[in-house]
């Protein structure tokens, strides 16, 4: 996938999930030079002046021995070349030197059915609101987490998109990565309930206007989608409208199709704005597959 050029993979401590995320990775990137990276995290009282703290220091010094024991060996066993122990807030540590290196794709595993819950700990919320550049949130396989294995999994991708100018953006990484795994391609756009835009104003005040709205909305939209799937030499019955709260009606057609990654559009360093609007947050937060968030220039 020629798109991204420099990746940065976060791993957690639990060898298996960090395997996987880097086995994803590389299915999609098997030409791109990847750095792995761990954080590790010191709590506020190491910090603190009591001598009765000093055995601090020693655990902390053969912590690190052990992390980088074991980045070396992980990465020895998936062929990375380059692994960085980095000391920090997590977060901030992953989004500081992603930037600092001119990495263009960061790839980390969440887990569970609740949210992106990165094994690194709670902070993939934090990357993905933070940072400029774009992620890859890997699902990792679990109880409650159905994934096929890292070298057979981009089977379905969906892309969501808002239907403006920058919609392109999605697409064209979500057809790279469709041609690139032989996967079949679906686009999503969501339309919003007329009433949701306006606070306060229910159903029954504005039901002959929005119904109106509404279907003028998804009349302009499955025509815009017609003609995406001729220019682009796509199925027209992979395009999707849908009509209802974006999230949830995007959430719910990623159970129907039996999606393997969901394509999305964001915009700036102040947090993931789905380019159907400000659900993207939403969305990430109930899906039950992997998540590509792609940055808008």
């Amino acid at each position: 996938m020629s798109t991204f050029k420099k990746v940065l993979v976060a791993v957690d401590l639990e060898e298996p999930s960090a395997g996987y995320v880097l086995e994803s990775a590389r299915q999609i990137l098997p030409d791109v030079p990847i750095t792995v990276v761990h954080v590790l995290e010191r709590s506020h009282f190491y910090n603190m002046a009591d001598p009765a703290f000093a055995m601090v220091d020693d655990l902390h010094r053969k912590m690190v021995q052990e992390v980088e024991s074991y980045l070396d060996r992980l990465c020895r066993e998936h062929r990375i070349k380059e692994h960085h122990l980095l000391e920090g807030q997590a977060a901030a540590e992953i989004q500081r030197y992603a930037e600092e290196s001119g990495c263009d794709l960061i790839v980390l595993g969440t887990h569970g059915r609740h949210g992106i819950k990165r094994l690194l700990g709670s902070t993939a919320n934090a990357v993905l609101h933070g940072t400029s550049v774009n992620v890859l949130a890997v699902r990792i396989p679990g109880k409650d987490v159905d994934t096929r294995p890292a070298k057979d999994k981009y089977r379905h991708i969906l892309a969501a998109v808002d239907l403006s100018d920058e919609s392109h953006q999605v697409l064209d990484i979500a057809q790279i990565l469709g041609d690139q795994e032989h996967a079949e391609l679906s686009v999503v756009h969501a339309i919003k309930p007329f009433h949701h835009a306006y606070a306060g104003v229910t159903p029954a005040m504005i039901s002959d206007v929005g119904v109106r709205f509404e279907e003028e909305a998804d009349k302009q939209a499955r025509t815009q989608l017609h003609n995406i799937a001729l220019n682009r030499g796509l199925d027209p019955d992979a395009m999707h409208v849908r009509h209802g709260a974006p999230h949830l009606e995007i959430q719910d057609l990623v159970e129907e199709l039996g999606t393997d990654m969901l394509v999305v559009g964001t915009h700036g360093k102040h947090g993931v704005e789905l380019l159907l609007g400000s659900v993207a947050n939403a969305v990430i937060h109930g899906i039950t597959c992997d998540v590509l968030a792609v940055r808008i220039k």
